[in-house]
């Protein structure tokens, strides 16, 4: 005797589901990635050895409890005008120093206020 088994019925696949999956996994990175903004700054590197190098006209110092100018406190936001009301007094070169409990990006936004001033600046580290 012989008995027939029923024709299986090939479904369709449903895309809905794996639309659902993707949208789920492109908001969980969406919401677990950082919305910082990083800036870019351009530093020159080191020159060969020249002859000796002067004093600098001033000394801005970065560290983890703030700025300081010339051994003076400064807030962010005044160093681009003191910058520029000490090279109108004839300053003439920047010497940024950079303590080591500094965060970089405290030291990124003072290159790029000092940068304004268009005095040409060294940069060095002091180690802890």
């Amino acid at each position: 005797m012989r008995i027939d088994l029923p024709v299986r019925r090939h479904s369709r696949l449903s895309l809905t589901p794996l639309i659902d999956v993707i949208f789920l996994l492109l908001l969980f990175f969406m919401l677990s990635s950082t919305f910082s903004r990083y800036s870019e700054i351009a530093v020159a590197g080191g020159g060969g050895a020249a002859g000796p190098a002067s004093r600098p006209d001033v000394i801005l110092s970065v560290a983890r409890d703030g700025l300081k100018l010339n051994g003076m406190v400064s807030p962010l936001t005044e160093i681009d005008g003191r910058l520029a009301d000490l090279k109108e007094a004839g300053a003439e070169r920047l010497l940024v120093i950079v303590e080591g409990d500094a965060a970089s990006q405290d030291f990124v936004a003072a290159i790029a206020e000092a940068r304004k001033s268009e005095m040409p600046m060294t940069v060095a580290r002091r180690q802890r």
